[in-house]
């Protein structure tokens, strides 16, 4: 043990501070201020396209464990770089997502020194746009065994699964004309919100069979849970019309999709072509976890086994969790090495409301310190 103990909340609170909103979500202030509670590590700092990650080797041993994090946020207004703690929550952009993350695995692994197994930690930069110059930068280059992901699961959860994510345009026409003799029911911007809502209900209720995942997890002893839907639809970006005055003769909507590996693209493929209406796929990623990837089961249920033991010596019952969210998982799993997410929780994510859980902070602290601990069984 080092001996150097850091308080997880004031940790928070000082990384709150730190302007790393994305856009343009530079991190080299960040990195700084960790190298410098770092100093009596060894670290590296990884560059890609300006945004700046910071590597901490804790220890070597033969088999390697990465924690990881984020250090970039969602936009906000300056404000909200100011934390509050308030009723036991702690206030502000990026406390829960994933500023409170990173104060707890600081918390966790500065007292460790040479503890018997590899440990790396990794800061990154840019997960609220991908990733590309972030952990995937970091892990081609830094490979290790497993990895742990802090994000804000909520210290009973551990998110194994998350959505596939489509990415279309559906471009809409109708009749054009003057407001004051042409129905604007025959316009495209009439057919559009019809669709919209339409799909907003249909993919609200779209079900599909899991019962893999409750039996694999059933035989764990952990229960398998949705963290929201099986599959949802957003009408993210609308477009369309010529003149206030005139009728639309057409409508673009673009949408983000997303949806639980159990339930098949053709099915959501067929709902979305109709008659009249071009559509273009922008993009597909995915779905990536448990048996959706190609991870080895028994490498996944050993980290997952790691992970549930350390949740349960704090007296919690550990969930296994499917989410539509999805994050950096996929530049790790894509080699097949294991990873999942755990962190403390919080809410509002992303809102103007933005919380960690005090409790939650700590709690995490002492999850992500025996973790390190029983990876000596990995």
């Amino acid at each position: 043990m080092s001996g150097l103990e850091v308080d997880e909340v004031e940790l928070t609170k000082a990384l709150v501070k730190i302007d790393t909103r994305n856009p343009p979500g530079y991190t080299s202030s960040a990195v700084e201020f960790l190298e410098k509670l770092f100093s009596s590590f060894k670290t590296k700092n990884y560059v890609s396209e300006g945004k700046e990650n910071l590597l901490i080797e804790i220890s070597k041993g033969e088999k390697t464990l990465m924690i990881s994090s984020h250090l970039d946020t969602v936009p906000c207004e300056d404000e909200l770089l100011n934390p509050i703690v308030v009723n036991g929550k702690l206030y502000g952009r990026g406390s829960c997502d994933a500023k409170g993350c990173v104060a707890s695995i600081c918390s966790a692994v500065l007292p460790l020194a040479d503890i018997g197994i590899g440990l790396k930690v990794a800061f990154t930069a840019d997960e609220e746009v991908g990733g590309r110059n972030g952990l995937k930068k970091v892990f081609e280059a830094e490979k290790c065994d497993a990895v742990v992901i802090g994000e804000p699961t909520g210290c009973d959860s551990i998110h194994v699964l998350q959505a596939c994510v489509l990415a279309v345009d559906m471009e809409f026409e109708g009749k054009d004309g003057h407001t004051a003799v042409r129905d604007a029911r025959e316009g495209a911007i009439f057919s559009a919100s019809q669709f919209i809502i339409e799909a907003i209900d249909f993919f609200r209720n779209l079900r599909g069979n899991y019962e893999s995942y409750k039996s694999l997890f059933g035989a764990l002893g952990i229960p398998f849970a949705l963290k929201s839907w099986e599959a949802v639809f957003n009408p993210s970006l609308i477009s369309g019309g010529v003149k206030r005055n005139v009728v639309a003769p057409n409508c673009r909507v673009s949408a983000d999709i997303r949806f639980a590996p159990w339930i098949s693209i053709d099915e959501i493929l067929g709902f979305l072509k109709r008659t009249g209406v071009k559509l273009t796929v922008c993009g597909f990623l995915p779905s990536y976890g448990i048996l959706a990837d190609s991870v080895p089961l028994e490498k996944d249920l050993m980290l997952i086994k790691v992970v549930s033991d350390a949740v349960m010596s704090e007296g919690l019952k550990t969930r296994a969790v499917f989410t539509l969210g999805v994050g950096d998982t996929r530049h790790v799993r894509k080699f097949g090495i294991p990873a999942l997410y755990f962190g403390p929780g919080g809410g509002d994510l992303h809102g103007r409301d933005e919380f960690v859980y005090i409790s939650e902070l700590k709690k995490a602290t002492r999850i992500y310190r025996r973790i390190v601990e029983n990876f000596r069984r990995f």
